[in-house]
């Protein structure tokens, strides 16, 4: 199909000038059907023809439309280097004043996603400092919004508040119903980061009906409804309120489903995990197989990741201790290549599960250790009540076993504690491996 667009484009050539609008139809339509790498395929090829034939400033809107689009896509499949590359050619590209100020924007949100994050805060400053000399509404909700995203991902939960509240106020002012629905789940997101799970549903179902009102419209607000699902579906997982989560993550799934795959591929772990949980062993390990092949298609290494330790803990779950084995051995491999710690701390918990069950106590309590460790240093509260649970099923005496139940029991009680919504927070201590722990204690 690509060829072909090019033939055409090179046999009219000498007809007429280069019109870039099937080009820019068929990525669009690439786009829409989830078929993301055709899409950036036919965004290239139009970025190459224009700079084979420029034609002036007809083509300026085209080329930019797709650097920004392009960029976009890249992200989902993987490819964060060539994402920046295409924004900074965007950049690059545009016109002093609104464009300058977009593409700064979006050169900011991409630093933030690739852990760049001071030069992120600096290229989101200039770019409301120029939306404030312009008096760029638009220009500033979203310099405010990227400030926001950077800051969740600081730590710095606060923060990220108040700059993502002052970009709703102006987006209320704007109408702008889609960018106020993806602030909402950047809300949403910033309130899990908290623990605040009651305020976290509060925001994302904000998020959802804003998005809902011009999903059947615009592709974005099609995705970012699929996305608030996911993380809906989420917040009712962390409570272990699988029924629930499932209601979301299902109805996410029949969205996106051979459309959206990036999203569909977290779809099917997390329904896995929740199946899994329900013990529905042999569908849950099916939707976790599917999110593998998915994700490592698409070269989503995240969601890999995550479907890897999903896969060894369903297996070992059921039963299948060696194909478990090797799932998290592909964990701690990745993991260690790419230092990736919460991942490798993830790997190690489940390693130690194995050799737990294959009665190596001593072996598992060393590899919880580390993980211990590592959970400390990553933050990874749910998991770290969870592996001091396991050490005191391997503990040497009842005493150092009541030392991490105890242990155990604060973490669950941390977690509980910023639920201040009471039917959500007994959701979660209520739980079956939560009253596990509590009970030890009593």
């Amino acid at each position: 199909m690509l060829s072909g667009w090019q033939d055409k484009a090179v046999e009219e050539k000498t007809l007429k000038p280069f019109d870039p609008a099937p080009l820019l139809q068929a990525a669009a339509a690439a786009e829409s059907a989830g078929n993301h790498p055709q899409a950036i395929q036919l965004y290239t090829a139009l970025l190459e023809q224009i700079a084979a034939d420029p034609a002036g400033a007809a083509l300026d809107e085209a080329r930019l439309a797709a650097l920004r689009e392009r960029g976009r896509l890249l992200n989902f499949v993987g490819e964060e280097e060539e994402a920046l590359a295409s924004y900074e050619h965007y950049h690059l590209e545009a016109a002093p004043g609104r464009s300058a100020i977009e593409a700064l924007v979006l050169l900011g949100n991409q630093r933030c996603y690739m852990g760049q994050y001071q030069r992120a805060v600096e290229t989101l400053h200039e770019a409301l400092q120029l939306a404030e000399g312009l008096n760029y509404t638009a220009g500033r909700a979203k310099g405010y919004g990227g400030l926001g995203l950077v800051h969740v991902y600081l730590g710095r939960p606060e923060e990220a508040l108040a700059y993502l509240t002052k970009s709703i106020a102006l987006l209320e002012q704007l109408g702008d119903t889609v960018e106020q629905a993806r602030m909402w789940n950047r809300i949403g997101v910033t309130h899990m980061r908290l623990g605040q799970v009651d305020k976290a549903v509060v925001a994302l179902q904000e998020a959802s009906a804003l998005a809902r009102q011009k999903a059947k419209e615009d592709s974005l607000a099609f995705e970012l409804t699929i996305h608030v699902l996911n993380n809906l579906g989420e917040c009712f997982q962390y409570l272990f309120d699988m029924d629930q989560a499932l209601v979301y993550h299902y109805e996410g799934l029949a969205m996106a489903a051979g459309k959206v795959f990036y999203l569909e591929a977290d779809l099917c772990r997390n329904i896995g995990v929740e199946l899994c949980y329900l013990d529905r062993l042999a569908e849950g390990i099916e939707y976790l197989h599917r999110s593998l092949k998915l994700a490592h298609d698409i070269n989503q290494y995240n969601i890999a990741m995550q479907a890897l330790f999903s896969l060894a803990l369903a297996e070992i779950q059921q039963g299948d201790l060696e194909s478990g084995y090797e799932h998290g051995r592909q964990l701690k491999e990745k993991a260690e290549q790419s230092n990736a710690r919460g991942d490798l701390a993830d790997a190690l918990y489940a390693q130690g599960l194995y050799y737990r069950l294959r009665g190596a106590g001593e072996v598992a309590q060393q590899l919880w250790q580390q993980a211990l460790f590592l959970a400390h240093e990553t933050a990874r509260r749910m998991l770290l009540w969870q592996i001091h649970a396991e050490l005191a099923r391997v503990a040497a005496n009842r005493e150092l076993a009541g030392v991490h139940n105890r242990i155990a029991a604060e973490i669950i009680q941390q977690i509980a504690y910023p639920i201040q919504d009471k039917t959500l927070r007994e959701k979660f201590l209520q739980a079956t491996p939560v009253v596990a722990i509590l009970q030890q204690l009593e």
